[in-house]
């Protein structure tokens, strides 16, 4: 084989086609990583609901089945949607859980498509038994203004919300959401879609290098086995 590469194609090149196999690489990891989620939420929702004390005593964090706290006070409306895709608001209340007040959600009101959505005037009646502790929701990419005088809040700004409780303690690394399904970060994009993503990526990497070899060949600066003899003896 003789093989003569540019040097400024080839340093372009090698640095796009590691990045072509790392990101197929990490795909294919995300996928193991999110399957063994999917299981261990499963184990998760056929386990019994686990009660607050016993949570507080194994430290507060991501995911946990629960039973909900007692709450009370002020309602804060979050706009959302519920597992089923339909809009609405969230509506939560801020409970005293490990030391620390938390937003637990205790109901959901629709939107009205074409009208207004209706404004809860008390926290609406329990709605499930079945809770998880979720990360505080960032803030989406394309959100509106929330609007603290209406009680319209388009994306949970931490420091504003706890001056609206009046809760300056709120505890805002963790929301407390009802059991509707698997969480929406699981099931949004699912394992076979990463598998997808990994051997589109693949593929790019493998087009990428044979487009990279015709350019070389079309040029002569790439040839094999007799083609490269047959030059050398003329």
């Amino acid at each position: 084989m003789h093989f003569r590469p540019y040097p400024l194609l080839t340093a372009f090149a090698l640095p796009a086609l590691g990045l072509l196999v790392w990101l197929g690489v990490w795909q294919a990891q995300r996928a193991g990583w999110k399957a063994a989620e999917i299981a261990a939420f499963a184990e998760r929702i056929d386990a019994p609901a686990s009660q607050v004390d016993s949570i507080c005593a194994s430290g507060l964090a991501e995911q946990q089945i629960m039973k909900t706290p007692a709450s009370g006070g002020a309602l804060i409306r979050v706009f959302g949607a519920r597992a089923s895709g339909k809009p609405g608001w969230k509506v939560f209340q801020a409970s005293a859980m490990c030391g620390r007040p938390i937003l637990v959600q205790k109901g959901f009101e629709e939107l009205a498509i074409g009208g207004p959505g209706g404004v809860s005037p008390a926290p609406p009646p329990p709605w499930s038994d079945r809770y998880i502790v979720a990360p505080w929701p960032e803030k989406p990419l394309m959100a509106s203004q929330n609007d603290p005088s209406a009680n319209e809040w388009y994306w949970m700004d931490a420091p504003a919300i706890a001056g609206a409780l009046d809760r300056p303690d709120l505890d805002t690394r963790f929301v407390v959401l009802p059991l509707e399904g698997m969480p929406d970060f699981l099931v949004r994009t699912p394992p076979e879609t990463h598998i997808g993503y990994s051997v589109t990526w693949f593929g790019m990497a493998i087009a990428f290098l044979v487009i990279y070899g015709l350019f070389h060949m079309r040029a002569g600066r790439l040839r094999f086995g007799h083609m490269a003899q047959d030059k050398a003896g003329q």
